[in-house]
C-alpha cells in the first residue's frame, strides 16, 4: 500500500512555500501579480498579471482554466471589484467557471492589488 506522501507533488518548492501542490488529481496554489510588484499598475492590470501566472501553474501540474474548481480573490480595496470582475470575466472559461469567492484584505506588500487562490482537477501523473 502506497503512502499519502505518495500522491503529493510539490513545484517549485523553497524554504517557505511551493508554487504548486498536487494530490489525488487537485492541484492548489496562489498567485499575485509579477515580481516586483508595481504598485502603479490598476488592479486590473495586477490581475491580468495574476491570471497570467495562473495559466503557467495550471499548465505546469498538467491541468488548465477549463479544470478550475475554485478561485478565492482577494482585494486590497474592494472599489476595484468591478474592474478586476471585467479581466476575470474576460479570461474564465466560457461554460465551465470555478466556485469563486472574493473579499477584502490587507495584502502582504502595499504595492499589492490583487492575490488569488486556486484550486483545479489536474493530472495526477504529472510529476516534478
Amino acid at each position: 500500500m502506497s503512502d499519502v506522501s505518495d500522491l503529493i507533488n510539490r513545484f517549485g518548492v523553497t524554504a517557505r512555500s511551493s508554487l504548486a501542490v498536487t494530490h489525488n488529481g487537485t492541484t492548489y496554489f496562489a498567485v499575485t501579480p509579477k515580481t516586483p510588484y508595481d504598485a502603479s499598475l490598476s488592479a486590473a492590470e495586477q490581475m491580468a498579471q495574476a491570471l497570467e501566472k495562473a495559466e503557467e501553474r495550471l499548465k505546469l501540474t498538467g491541468s488548465g482554466k477549463a479544470r478550475l474548481l475554485f478561485t478565492a480573490i482577494i482585494l486590497a480595496d474592494m472599489a476595484d471589484y468591478a474592474a478586476v470582475n471585467a479581466v476575470w470575466d474576460g479570461w474564465v472559461a466560457q461554460g465551465a467557471p470555478p466556485s469563486r469567492a472574493c473579499w477584502q484584505a490587507v495584502l502582504a506588500n502595499s504595492a499589492l492589488k490583487v492575490e488569488m487562490i486556486m484550486v483545479a482537477a489536474c493530472n495526477s501523473a504529472i510529476t516534478i
